[in-house]
Parts: structure tokens; sequence; C-alpha cells
């Protein structure tokens, strides 16, 4: 298991184990692509492992049996299409068979992955857990998992191991990357590194043409037709995701990064502290928008990024928000 993103929540989970003070709440939080899951299943790996050393070995039967995704004592949730978790289907027989021993460990893992998604059922499922989650048995764990810390309880949030996913340096990107795919081109690993940056997952979806792929082309396009003074050249670039609200969402946030950048470029800003997958498009835009603009149009496609997710209809979007992009720039 190749495991990337900061090692701290890794170090401290670690020296928890070494102290026999293992952790039974657990929530993990972070963007994605920051390696949430792949800790989670870290995190199982450690407390289960049969060396009982505070990291998995790797090497034990349980250790590859759970990176293999067949261990009957790490037990991961299932959403459904939507993301919603069935809280019938999925989250009361956690509560049900907490209690019960483990089949063949030392202890048993619920894992439970991107409770944000779960719009729909999210308040519900922490009050469900709330029991077991405040009186874990000695033998049960329980791991959530998060892009924002905000979606949680205070409850929840009071009664857990809290642990924050960061990113990674850009050398730290490289090093992961070139050790996940040996056989790839140092070139496309750089450019890889240059879209995702310290978000090594990005970087992974990047390097495998995969949603991330088109939604930073998305962008970079945005930042150039923007560059390029053209409303219909704005246009046309965010018709390409006609119909395609994932893809519009993903390409608007990336966008997002870029004016963040073209807005410190103006003020003066370190190359260092560029966040975006377009570091040199973001330079070019500083010179031709102001800070003011940039913030105005970070503003406006929040909104936009808003409407998408209230399920406004795509092609309306776009139309409007490339009339708000020229109100702004004047372009």
């Amino acid at each position: 298991m190749i495991i990337y993103g900061n090692s701290e929540p890794r170090r401290l989970v670690s020296e928890m184990i070494k102290k026999k003070r293992e952790p039974h709440s657990i929530m993990i939080h972070g963007e994605k692509g920051l390696g949430k899951k792949t800790l989670a299943r870290w995190i199982a790996a450690a407390l289960l492992c049969e060396r009982q050393t505070g990291e998995p070995c790797g090497i034990c039967r349980t250790c590859r049996m759970i990176a293999d995704g067949a261990h009957p004592d790490v037990m991961v949730a299932k959403a459904n299409s939507n993301g919603n978790y069935i809280v019938d289907d999925s989250i009361r027989p956690i509560v049900a068979e907490a209690p019960v021993a483990p089949n063949e460990a030392r202890m048993k893992v619920y894992i439970i992955p991107d409770l944000d998604l779960s719009v729909n059922t999210v308040i519900q499922v922490q009050n469900i857990l709330l029991k077991v989650i405040e009186e874990p048995p000695e033998h049960t764990a329980i791991i959530l998992t998060a892009r924002s810390k905000e979606i949680f309880l205070p409850t929840i949030i009071s009664r857990v191991l809290s642990l924050g996913m960061t990113s990674v340096t850009e050398a730290e990107s490289m090093a992961c990357l070139q050790e996940k795919y040996p056989a790839v081109a140092p070139a496309l690993i750089s450019e890889a590194v240059s879209a995702g940056r310290g978000n090594i997952g990005r970087c992974v979806e990047y390097l495998e043409h995969s949603q991330f792929f088109d939604s930073v082309k998305l962008a970079r396009g945005l930042c150039d037709a923007m560059c390029g003074g053209n409303e219909y050249d704005v246009l046309k670039t965010l018709f390409v995701a006609d119909g395609k609200k994932t893809l519009l969402r993903e390409g608007l946030s990336l966008f997002q990064e870029i004016l963040r950048d073209s807005a410190a470029f103006r003020l003066g800003g370190e190359s260092e502290k560029s966040v975006s997958c377009a570091k040199e498009g973001a330079k070019t835009l500083s010179r031709s928008l102001s800070s003011d603009q940039a913030v105005r149009l970070y503003d406006i496609v929040s909104d936009y990024i808003g409407r998408i997710d209230a399920n406004c209809n795509i092609s309306l979007t776009i139309n409007s928000l490339a009339g708000q992009i020229y109100s702004v720039t004047g372009k």
C-alpha cells in the first residue's frame, strides 16, 4: 500500500497504538485526493497487524488481506449511487453489530467514507452512530472520512480523534508518482505534479486521464480564453462542459484557484505560494486583471458553483456565467 499525504496523522496513530491507547473513534478530513480513505485503511492495518508495532508491516496475513480488501473484520460502509447512506441498510447494522466479537482479529474496524457526500442523511447517520462513538466496545473502531470537518456535529467532533489531511510538497508528489508509475516518462510526471500540485490523488487522476484531467483542461482553457479577452472564446470553452455537471463544477473550482493565484501575483505574491493548476496562466491573467477584478470573479464563480449544486439548468448557467465574466472584465 503506497501511503501519501502528510505523515503527522500516521505518526499520531502509531504512537497511540504503541502506548496501548488505540483510538476507537476517528474522523479524517481534508479535500478530495489527499488520501483520506488510504489513511483509513492504513489505520485499520495498523490496528490489526499481527506484529503490533504501531504500523502495518504489509507482510503478515492480516495486512495482506486488508490490502486486498478481503479481511472479514474490516468493513467499509456502502452508499447508494448518489453518495447517500441508506441508514437501515448501511448504518444501523454497524450499531447492532459493534458489540459482537471480531471474526478472527483482535478488533473490528468499520470505515464510513465520504460522509459529506451523503447530503440527505448526513445528520441522521451521525445521530445513529453517536452512541457507539460515545461508548465504543473495546474490540471496535469506527473511522469516518469527509472533505470538511464542518459537516460533523459538535457532539461527534468532541468524541473522536480528529485527523486533518494536508497537501505535501511538489517534491514529495514527484517522488510518490515516480514510485507508483516507474514506467511513466519524467515529463508526464512533472506535468501531473504541475496540475495536481501537493494533492497526489489529483496527480494520479491526471495521469490516468480521469475526470480531473478534463477538469484541468477546462480550467486552463477558461484562463487562456480570458487572457485572450474574447467573450465568445470564454463561452465556447465553458460549453465543453454543457450537460456535464460534475465536470463544470470541478473545472470552475480549479478556475477559482487560478483566480486566487492571479490576485496574489498582482499583489506581488511569491510563485512558490501558487496553488492552482496553471501557474503561468495565472501570471499572464494577473497582467490583465486587477486584484479587485480577480476577487469579484472569484465570488461570481462561487455563486455559479452554488447554482450548479442547486441543479440549475447547465446550459443557462453557462450562458449567464459568460455574461457575468464579461461584465467584470469589460472585454
